[in-house]
């Protein structure tokens, strides 16, 4: 019992407080959680993985694998301020690190003879020396890390805490749930299959670390994508905008040189029909410079163009939109109207023309910017209304329809703490209404 309890107290003191120090504070930079006393906090760490290591060693064997869940414990219980997803995710990178440099340890020196499988079983702290390598490689990622201030899985973790994320943060569970039952497992086949065991614990430790990470990172680059896209969308329609502007003021001196022709040759008839039309477009162009916002005149401009390609008459009504802060992105508005108007042009594309409208409203109060887009519609079921803003859902039978339109109005506008309502009650017409804050003050409050 003594001589069991020396060598846990001398593995503790000599291999478990290191390792867990630098783990813990490889794992904390490595995804930029941020305590305070950072040092501090890895101390008590590394001291209460001691006393458990050394606790689960005095235990009966069979009770042994079990310790991960008292490094659960420790984790959840030393950083319980932050969120659970964090201490979930420090928890699977210190349950990886210890794989990462326990195994391939123990294996090495077992299948090169340098160490007996038994003399390992009755005296762990051989390893011991070996076992540093490992701990000072990691110590000097953690250093290079901290001194050059990177922090490689902070867009990760970020990702993972945004709410639309969860089904990420459930793959992030079920791969610390891989390594739980793995490690368990090894400890039982251990004893038979020494070389199996380690083999299989470690290959599926570094397969599942790498495959959480590319999956993630394939997401994360998805939406950069998605966010680009979207700026050069808002970037042309600017663009587009600007060129009928300056279109205008080039033709100036032809139109004025066509209705000095008219007044000569006393084509009355002609010229009111000339300047009506002129006048026109004029009154279109200044009416979408009042709107007030680039990114909506612009994304006005671009849908009306297409609606009048197509035979549609496109409506649409902005009042104080002048008021608009700097509480959203641009870009935001952009994918809001922009995917909210698709929708209801590709709704009336192939109607009677009667019913081919659409119209988009705008307005602001004191504290927020509301817009709403209408267009006429059969019919909408009540399974079409509660499935209409889920990913891939379309009732579109023609064309590439992604379905992915109003479930990304629904993620913006839950971004910003908004509201979305669907009315489909008033007249066979289709109206979506928006609520969005109308300044940054307004958010963070």
């Amino acid at each position: 019992m003594y001589d069991k309890l020396g060598i846990a107290l001398e593995i503790g003191l000599l291999s478990t407080i290191p390792q867990a120090f630098v783990c813990l504070f490889f794992a904390l930079t490595f995804w930029d959680i941020r305590v305070e006393r950072k040092w501090l906090r890895c101390a008590q760490y590394a001291g209460l993985a001691a006393v458990y290591f050394v606790a689960i060693l005095l235990l009966p064997d069979w009770m042994r694998p079990f310790s991960l869940f008292g490094n659960l414990a420790v984790t959840l219980l030393l950083f319980r301020e932050h969120p659970l997803r964090d201490r979930i995710l420090v928890f699977a990178t210190l349950a990886v690190m210890y794989n990462i440099v326990e195994l391939p340890t123990a294996f090495i020196l077992v299948s090169s003879g340098i160490v007996s499988q038994e003399l390992l079983a009755d005296d762990p702290r051989v390893v011991i020396p070996y076992l540093a390598i490992g701990n000072m490689l990691f110590a000097l990622g953690a250093w290079l890390m901290h001194r050059c201030r990177l922090s490689p899985g902070k867009s990760i973790r970020v990702f993972l805490g945004q709410r639309k994320n969860r089904l990420m943060s459930g793959l992030v569970l079920l791969f610390v749930a891989n390594v739980i039952i793995s490690s368990v497992l090894f400890y039982y086949v251990m004893d038979a299959h020494p070389f199996a065991a380690s083999y299989t614990l470690f290959a599926t430790s570094i397969v599942s670390v790498l495959l959480v990470l590319f999956t993630i990172r394939s997401i994360v680059a998805v939406k950069n994508r998605e966010i680009i896209t979207t700026q050069e969308t808002y970037v042309d329609e600017i663009e587009n905008l600007f060129t009928t502007i300056r279109g205008q003021r080039h033709d100036f001196l032809n139109h004025v040189q066509v209705i000095q022709a008219f007044v000569r040759k006393r084509k009355l008839d002609d010229l009111e029909r000339y300047v009506s039309e002129l006048v026109g477009e004029i009154v279109e162009i200044n009416d979408l410079l009042q709107i007030g916002h680039p990114a909506l005149a612009a994304i006005v401009k671009s849908k009306m163009v297409y609606a009048l390609d197509r035979k549609i008459d496109f409506r649409y009504c902005f009042e104080g939109m002048g008021r608009i802060g700097n509480g959203i992105a641009s870009v935001d508005y952009v994918k809001i109207a922009g995917n909210l108007l698709d929708n209801a042009l590709d709704e009336v594309l192939h109607r009677p023309p009667e019913e081919r409208w659409v119209k988009i409203a705008g307005w602001t109060d004191e504290a927020n910017i509301y817009l709403t887009v209408s267009n006429p519609v059969t019919t909408v079921t009540e399974e079409q209304k509660a499935n209409m803003f889920r990913a891939g859902f379309t009732t579109k039978k023609e064309g590439a329809h992604s379905g992915l339109g109003l479930s990304i109005v629904k993620e913006r506008v839950g971004h910003y703490h908004g509201e979305l309502d669907v009315d489909t009650e008033a007249d066979r017409v289709l109206s979506f209404r928006v609520r969005l804050p109308l300044r940054l003050q307004t958010l963070t409050s």
